[in-house]
């Protein structure tokens, strides 16, 4: 198989690319990060993507801000016929055109692509034909893919079972039969449910087995229920009857008491309407007038009798104050003193010229004026003389003031009836005592009657009156009938006690005529016998198959393993006959285990065989080029899948990079390789260049 064109759209980093490539040796070359590593895994996808895949591998391929999937078409030559191949990853459908052959079948593409590679999926490929950069050495990954490959390879078997498949196919059925024998299974196989079956005839026979061992002492015991039920059933009617007239008597007590009391509240009921009835014609009599002028004028009242208090109460206080001033001492004598002291002085400075006694005349006219004009003397007098008169003032015209509120008041208050402000406030008094006790009637009458039906009263005490009639009556009848509450709670437990018996012997009866009634018991259990011999007979069978099956499986298994044996011993050649023309003979010996693909290499400088690991990293690298190229021509045969190689010689040195390339040189004729690089160490060697 050759890849001559290579077409993306918006796959990674490629909005737009096309590749050309051609028969041998092609280099595709660009710097670091060009897109050479995505060019190796678009050929891959191409190859083995399905193209209704939803992991999140396909989902990141997509170019960076595109909506849409991507697309990728190949074209080239396969079998000796051209193809074109294109999947359409936005739209989700592929198309192969191969000479005259055209499908749009997926399953039929892959096998397609499939036989033209050799390799039946992309872990096989990475493990033999698609060598990444530091990838050379990883084929243990496909281990299972490289054993089947090589199988059919040594035995033939292309296009038919191989010995992978067979195995599997025996495992597979092996499984089915044993699932669910060596531990519990949601769905068993044949086997195990050949088992359950037999576990289940087995039990259904034992149980037919013990119905018919049952019947006999079943029918005995129904004739002894039946007995003991007809005496349990009279004792219980018994004193169910006298349980039932001890409740009813005692339900009747209850009720009687309960209407009492009911019967006492609607007495106190009847007695507060009365007396409501009564505060309110008192209220519409006697209170009228006062009741238009409270809610009238209540403003206007109330403004009066503010200012009315707040008169009285300054009228108060000066009065005070008035009386206060009176209670004040001054001396009474002081303006007489006063005026005999100035008296003497004239008549003492007047007679001086006649006499010099004279002047004590005039002295003591001026020690009468000093005592005189001492403090609280005449000018004491003075003072409170001026005081008296504003006192006196003020008093005035507060009384004024009071008598014309007063006025204004007895005015309202004429309106309602009274004479009086004393006559008012008394009726004003009385009538808010009516209202108090008018709402306090009105909430013992909601406690006592909460429907609110106070025109019922009457007739709900006549109605309760007949009630407990009827209930002394009743209770006349039962008396000699019950019995008292402790003998009452005995007979409530014998009767429980009675009760459970009897359902407990229902229950037993049921059983037993259930046992007794079933007809064919021993029909049930001659078919149980057959049930049980035919799947006997068919487990025996069952279990020898699956015997055979352990037996071709273990033969299979060891064919397998001397077929991968035969496959490694071929594989051995080739590797030896690479590497020693890379390493100029220094190796040309290895062994590979047929099972893990583990090489060892014989090193004559140790004599003897090494791990790989313990070369040089560039002798790892080669080994492992080595046997990825045995694999392909082992595994492939005549189908030459493209070689990928995305730069993994960087570990060579010159001299080994040139004997590599001249064993790529050979391999690639009448094939297809595609290396690519960063660098120019592959130029002189190229068939066909590509710069990215």
């Amino acid at each position: 198989m050759k890849i001559t064109e290579l077409n993306l759209h918006n796959f990674r980093r490629f909005r737009q690319a096309d590749i050309s490539l051609g028969e041998g040796l092609n280099v595709i070359k660009g710097p670091n990060e060009s897109g050479k590593s995505t060019l190796v895994q678009a050929i891959l996808a191409a190859f083995y993507w399905k193209v209704d895949a939803t992991r999140r591998e396909v989902r990141d391929s997509v170019t960076w801000g595109e909506e849409d999937g991507f697309t990728l078409e190949v074209e080239g030559e396969a079998g000796g016929r051209p193809f074109h191949l294109v999947k359409d990853f936005s739209s989700r459908r592929a198309t192969l055109t191969w000479g005259e052959t055209e499908t749009g079948d997926q399953a039929a593409i892959e096998e397609m692509v499939k036989e033209w590679l050799g390799l039946g999926s992309e872990v096989a490929y990475r493990s033999t034909a698609g060598i990444r950069q530091d990838e050379v050495a990883v084929i243990a990954a496909g281990k299972k893919e490289l054993s089947e490959s090589l199988q059919r390879t040594v035995t033939g078997c292309y296009g038919g079972t191989g010995a992978v498949e067979a195995a599997s196919t025996l495992n597979r059925e092996l499984t089915e039969l044993l699932r669910g024998t060596r531990s519990p299974a949601k769905n068993p196989g044949p086997i195990a449910r050949a088992d359950e079956e037999i576990r289940e005839w087995q039990a259904r026979r034992e149980e037919m087995a013990r119905v018919v061992e049952s019947r006999v002492t079943a029918r005995r015991r129904l004739e002894e229920i039946k007995a003991e039920t007809e005496e349990l059933s009279g004792r219980l009617e018994t004193m169910q009857s006298l349980a039932d007239d001890s409740l009813e008597r005692a339900d009747i007590e209850e009720d009687i008491e309960d209407f009492h009391r009911r019967y006492r509240q609607l007495e106190s009921a009847a007695s507060l309407i009365a007396e409501d009835s009564r505060l309110k014609e008192d209220e519409r009599d006697r209170y009228g007038s006062l009741k238009r002028i409270l809610e009238g004028r209540r403003d206007e009242l109330g403004d009066l009798e503010l200012r009315r208090a707040g008169v009285s109460e300054g009228l108060a206080i000066v009065r005070g104050r008035l009386q206060e001033a009176r209670r004040s001492r001054y001396r009474k004598w002081a303006p007489y003193v006063l005026l005999a002291g100035v008296t003497l002085i004239l008549v003492g400075l007047a007679g001086i010229a006649l006499t010099p006694y004279m002047l004590f005349l005039t002295l003591v006219g001026m020690a009468g004026v000093a005592v005189a004009l001492f403090p609280g003397g005449y000018l004491g007098f003075l003072r409170k003389g001026r005081e008296h008169t504003a006192v006196d003032e003020q008093v005035r015209e507060l009384e004024a003031k009071e008598r014309e509120i007063t006025a204004q008041a007895e005015r309202v208050i004429a309106e309602a009836g009274c004479d009086s402000v004393e006559r008012f406030t008394e009726l004003k008094l009385g009538y808010l005592e009516l209202l108090a006790r008018r709402k306090e009637i009105a909430g013992k009458l909601e406690v006592l009657i909460p429907d609110g039906e106070i025109g019922g009263v009457e007739e709900e005490a006549r109605r309760l009156a007949s009630e407990v009639s009827l209930r002394e009556r009743r209770l006349k009848e039962l008396r000699g009938r019950a019995v008292d509450a402790v003998r009452l709670q005995e007979i409530l437990r014998e009767k429980d006690a009675l009760s459970r018996r009897l359902e407990e012997l229902k229950e037993e009866r049921i059983r037993l005529e259930v046992a007794v009634s079933e007809e064919g018991a021993e029909e049930e259990l001659l078919r149980a016998d057959e049930e049980l011999q035919y799947l006997s007979e068919r487990r025996v069978r069952l279990q020898r198959r699956a015997d055979a099956l352990e037996l071709a499986q273990r033969w299979l298994e060891t064919a397998s393993s001397e077929t991968l044996s035969s496959a490694a011993r071929l594989l051995e050649g080739m590797i030896g006959e690479y590497i020693g023309r890379i390493t100029d003979n220094r190796y040309y010996r290895v062994r590979v285990d047929e099972g893990t693909f583990e090489i060892m290499v014989w090193s004559g400088e140790k004599e003897g065989e090494v791990e790989p690991e313990l070369l040089s990293r560039g002798t790892v690298d080669q080994l492992y080029l080595a046997a990825r190229l045995s694999l392909v021509e082992i595994i492939c045969g005549d189908r030459h899948p493209p070689l990928l190689l995305d730069d993994p010689f960087v570990t060579f040195d010159s001299r080994r990079l040139d004997r590599a390339m001249e064993v790529l040189k050979d391999f690639s004729r009448g094939r297809q390789v595609i290396i690519f690089t960063c660098g120019d160490n592959y130029d002189a060697y190229a068939d066909r260049m590509v710069c990215l």
